[in-house]
C-alpha cells in the first residue's frame, strides 16, 4: 500500500528545490533539468506532478489530480482550505532552500495559475531567505521570475515586463549593448 507519512521528511539541505505540478505536457527529463543547472536539485511532486517528476523524494497533495506513489513519503492534504502549493510551502518553509523552480504550475486553468503566483508572492513575504521563484512553461522555459524586494541583477534578451504586487519604488538600470537613441 501507499506509505503514509505524518511528518514532513528531513530537509534535503539544497539551495534549490524543484516543485513539479500537474500542468505539464511531458515528463521532466534529467537532461532538461541539467541544461537549467538543476540536475542535482531535489524534486517534490505536488499532486498530479507525480506523473511528470523524475525521482521525486516526496509527494504531497490531496490526490485530486494524481495518485500518491508507493515508493516515497506521502504527505496528504485532507482539507480544501488551501491550495496544494500552499500546503507544500507550509511544510517546507523551515528548510534551507533559497530558490524554488516550479514546473507544471502555469497553463491550464487561469484561476489556478493566478493562485499559484499569489502563493509564491505570499511565501516571499513570509520567508526571509526566499531569493527567487521561477515558473516554467510547458517547454521548460522560464515564464515568470519572482524576486523579493531589493537589488537584483538579471540578463535578458528581448522584451520583458516588470510587475510589483505591492507598492514599490522601481529603478531599472540597464546595461544595453545597443541602446535606442531618441527617435
Amino acid at each position: 500500500g501507499v506509505r503514509m507519512t505524518q511528518a514532513w521528511p528531513a530537509d534535503p539541505g539544497a539551495e534549490s528545490l524543484v516543485l513539479v505540478g500537474p500542468v505539464m505536457e511531458q515528463s521532466l527529463a534529467p537532461a532538461a533539468l541539467a541544461a537549467l543547472g538543476l540536475g542535482g536539485a531535489p524534486q517534490v511532486a505536488v499532486d498530479g506532478g507525480i506523473r511528470f517528476a523524475h525521482k521525486p523524494f516526496l509527494w504531497t497533495g490531496d490526490g485530486d489530480s494524481g495518485k500518491p506513489p508507493q515508493n516515497i513519503p506521502v504527505i496528504r492534504k485532507n482539507t480544501q482550505d488551501e491550495t496544494d502549493l500552499r500546503f507544500c510551502l507550509n511544510g517546507i518553509r523551515g528548510w534551507r532552500w533559497r530558490e524554488l523552480h516550479l514546473f507544471g504550475f502555469v497553463g491550464g486553468r487561469r484561476d489556478h495559475e493566478l493562485a499559484n503566483f499569489g502563493e509564491i508572492h505570499a511565501e516571499m513575504k513570509r520567508r526571509r531567505h526566499f531569493q527567487r521563484g521561477v515558473f516554467y512553461g510547458p517547454s521548460h522555459r522560464p515564464l515568470a521570475v519572482f524576486h523579493p524586494a531589493g537589488e537584483h541583477v538579471f540578463a535578458h534578451r528581448g522584451l520583458f515586463s516588470m510587475l510589483a504586487f505591492d507598492a514599490a519604488s522601481v529603478t531599472l538600470s540597464v546595461d544595453c549593448r545597443f541602446p535606442v537613441e531618441d527617435m
